[in-house]
């Protein structure tokens, strides 16, 4: 029988050729095959699929697994399936006789990319294992470039929230200021006189009510700040709508804008992200805040939110100047912006429904009747112990009640 031949130094030569495992229970196909490909890759024998299979799971990595479909033991397709199964993106070469054939084409079925049959050229054999190492290659290329996409769309996203929290600020430290300034006034009032037990008293709870104050405003300013994973819980999506009104307060005090809450009673919760939704509906209100200051100095935003047996719905009405019919199509496309330079990076709305696909809803825009832009939001109502989508959700035509 043959065996496979030692090699002290396989992971210094696998970093400089791709590694190949032939796997053949006869003797003489396994020597000539290995000989013909040793030259141009670094190989590795086996002489039953159970062997092939056992150092898969052991750790070793292949580019390509060239894979006989009659040896004892584990089959040819069995041990196709069970690699598969193991190393999803190792290419599976199928060599077979002419006999077999119908059994080599099931075999492509099942993840093999070719197969050869027996007896075949070296010329063959090398074209053969050549092609699908150029196929591991793009497949890995393939996955790290959705890895560096995947880690540049967090980036963007948290750059958006970070964008975001710096227009909060402002109002957040006016919103500060006046509690700290009663809590300082009334310490110095108690530091400076001596006063009856009531007035202690009262001035004690107004400087504990005012902390208190400045307590929750900074744990919602910190709250939207972190930086969120994926993770869902079951959630009242009025609860992120007031969350996220609270945060804009004292923005609209100051430019004049009076917000109409339209929120549904009894309204179901939905596994959802908190966070994400929170940013999303930040950003659509930021916009609407910004058209409505720069069109007429100030304006209405009106909030409504309801749902029937499968969807949540959230509109976002604004009195501003509306969106011209030419961007209507092109808004939630990244990197478009109709904003000065240094206003908008025109990542916000395109990331706004990439969170809300990740839900598996939907959301659109429209102009409400040349008065403003309307927003609407579909999320499907998904059950916390099942997290099942309704098995007849479908798309609500939301944009004719805007």
């Amino acid at each position: 029988m043959y065996s496979e031949p030692k090699n002290e130094d396989k992971n210094n030569r696998r970093e400089e050729k791709p590694h190949i495992l032939v796997v053949d229970d006869e003797p003489n196909i396994l020597r000539a095959m290995s000989l013909v490909l040793q030259s141009e890759f670094d190989v590795t024998v086996a002489t039953t699929g159970n062997k092939a299979v056992k150092k898969i799971r052991q750790g070793m990595d292949f580019d390509v697994i060239s894979l006989d479909l009659q040896m004892p033991g584990l089959s040819g397709i069995e041990s196709l399936k069970a690699i598969k199964q193991l190393s999803p993106s190792t290419e599976v070469l199928i060599v077979t006789a002419h006999s077999d054939v119908e059994s080599a084409k099931g075999a492509l079925k099942l993840g093999a990319y070719d197969y050869i049959d027996k007896p075949f050229s070296n010329a063959e054999l090398l074209a053969s294992i050549r092609k699908g190492v150029k196929r591991r290659s793009n497949t890995i290329g393939v996955e790290k470039t959705k890895e560096q996409l995947a880690f540049v769309k967090a980036q963007l996203m948290q750059s958006e929230k970070f964008s975001a929290i710096g227009q909060l600020l402002s109002g957040v430290a006016h919103e500060l200021n006046n509690p700290l300034a009663t809590i300082m006034g009334f310490s110095e009032i108690l530091l400076l006189r001596k006063c009856s037990p009531d007035k202690t008293r009262n001035y004690l709870e107004k400087i504990n009510e005012s902390s208190l104050l400045c307590k929750n405003i900074v744990q919602k300013l910190l709250a939207f700040s972190r930086k969120e994973g994926s993770k869902q819980e079951y959630i009242q999506v009025n609860h992120v709508i007031e969350s996220t009104l609270e945060l804009k307060q004292h923005d609209f005090k100051v430019d004049g804008i009076q917000v109409v809450k339209q929120l549904a009673d009894n309204m179901p919760c939905t596994m959802a992200n908190f966070y994400k939704l929170q940013q999303v509906f930040l950003n659509i209100i930021n916009n609407a805040h910004q058209a409505m200051k720069m069109d007429a100095k100030t304006g209405t935003l009106t909030v409504k939110s309801a749902f029937d047996e499968q969807v949540l719905r959230i509109n976002f009405l604004d009195t501003g100047p509306g969106i011209p019919e030419k961007n209507l199509q092109k808004i939630f496309e990244p990197l478009f912006t109709t904003k000065k330079k240094g206003e908008g990076t025109g990542l916000g709305l395109s990331i706004c429904c990439e969170i809300i696909k990740e839900h598996k809803g939907n959301i659109f825009v429209a102009n409400d009747q040349g008065k403003g832009a309307c927003f609407a939001i579909e999320i499907p109502i998904v059950d916390q112990l099942s997290q099942t989508l309704p098995t007849s959700h479908k798309k609500n035509e939301t944009l004719e009640k805007c």
